[in-house]
């Protein structure tokens, strides 16, 4: 299966392509992606990834921990649906917090 992994600084995409049997969920695929993608990546200092999947709709959902990304990927071919794996760095996904002020 193919994975993404989305470089904001970089504002790309980097792939990789690994083996995933049936049983795999998504937290030993977080982890396989994790140690492939470091010698690309040196932002995977942070250890809070999510993987989701996104259609071709703009339809994003995260999935659980323990979900089967292949039996996920098999069920869009039952729903006529196309999509990929993206794999995001949770602190990139969260908007930036802006400083508070006690006024003047």
């Amino acid at each position: 299966m193919r994975f993404y992994f989305q470089d904001k600084a970089a504002g790309n995409f980097a792939t990789k392509c690994i083996r995933v049997s049936s049983t795999a969920t998504t937290q030993d695929v977080i982890e396989t992606l994790a140690e492939k993608f470091r010698p690309d990546m040196r932002m995977l200092s942070s250890p809070k990834y999510s993987l989701y999947e996104v259609h071709v709709s703009g339809e994003e959902r995260r999935l659980d921990i323990d979900e089967k990304p292949l039996v996920v990927q098999l069920n869009w071919n039952k729903d006529d649906r196309e999509g990929r794996f993206v794999l995001k760095n949770e602190n990139d996904a969260l908007p930036p917090k802006k400083a508070q002020s006690n006024g003047p």
